[in-house]
């Protein structure tokens, strides 16, 4: 299992210093800290040229890339509801994902709930259509990309379409392409109390995982007991989620302290996939 952590640009600036400089800085801290990789959210590659250049010189001098991304789909491209322009939500996607490539990219998360939130009044069968649809046009888009999508269940307090592993299972089924696959998200399915064990039922759909601790802090910092990363991780083994070479385990959260937090999550992390 590869770790990585949730970040941006800015999330380790210099003072005075330029985007450049601050993408140095932040890869340099990460590598130090024992990360594989960062993700970031697609917004941060969809930036302007110049700024864009910066990062990705940035990212290129550095030993590690950015092999994930969230955040996918902003709200202002609706994929479900009345006001849905799918051939401008898909453009956006070919553009971002391209970007995402070129900064080592190798999976985008579909989470995006300001986007594909069924809105009030809406039909929601003709919402969940919606969502098929586009994520059938994204296939052959992230193919041509060489990047795999990951649809994200979140919780209810979040989003009202897909709300468990077990339900985006279904939806990669029922989509039925090899770049349209799934994200396990154990604070979101903690929120919910989903059963872990639908993970180990997803199988091979799985293609990324999220993780933060209770109260979406940094794992080992929870003040009141700890999320199930013993569970969590035992049933990634048990989808054969530590087989694949593309296994990824991403801190998504929030932290006090993000440049003295990091080592210490990350070591905790791998404490716990090895117990597990």
């Amino acid at each position: 299992m590869r770790f990585g952590i949730c970040c941006g640009p800015n999330s380790l600036p210099v003072e005075g210093g330029s985007v450049r400089e601050n993408v140095l800085n932040l890869m340099g801290a990460l590598q130090s800290a024992g990360a594989d990789y960062a993700e970031f959210g697609v917004s941060h590659a969809m930036v302007p040229d110049e700024q864009f250049a910066q990062i990705e010189s940035a990212v290129q001098e550095s030993s590690l890339r950015v092999e994930a991304f969230n955040s996918f789909v902003p709200a202002s491209h609706r994929i479900t509801g009345p006001n849905v322009d799918q051939a401008a939500a898909l453009e956006y996607c070919r553009q971002a994902l391209g970007r995402c490539k070129r900064l080592g990219g190798e999976v985008v998360v579909l989470g995006s709930a300001g986007a594909r939130k069924v809105p009030e009044g809406f039909d929601r069968a003709q919402a969940e259509q919606q969502f098929l649809e586009f994520c059938r046009e994204l296939g052959p888009i992230a193919e041509q990309a060489g990047i795999v999508i990951a649809i994200e269940p979140l919780n209810k307090r979040e989003d009202n379409l897909v709300l468990s592993v077990a339900q985006g299972a279904q939806i990669v089924d029922v989509v039925g392409h090899s770049h349209i696959q799934l994200l396990a998200d154990l604070y979101h399915m903690t929120e919910d109390a989903e059963r872990i064990e639908n993970i180990g039922d997803a199988g091979a759909r799985i293609r990324h995982t999220h993780v933060a601790d209770l109260n979406r802090v940094a794992p080992g910092l929870a003040i009141n007991g700890e999320a199930n990363f013993r569970g969590f991780f035992s049933e990634l083994r048990r989808a054969g989620y530590d087989q694949t070479p593309s296994a990824r385990c991403s801190f998504e959260g929030v932290t006090s302290s993000f440049a003295t937090e990091i080592a210490p999550l990350l070591t905790h992390l791998r404490t716990r996939w090895q117990e597990a």
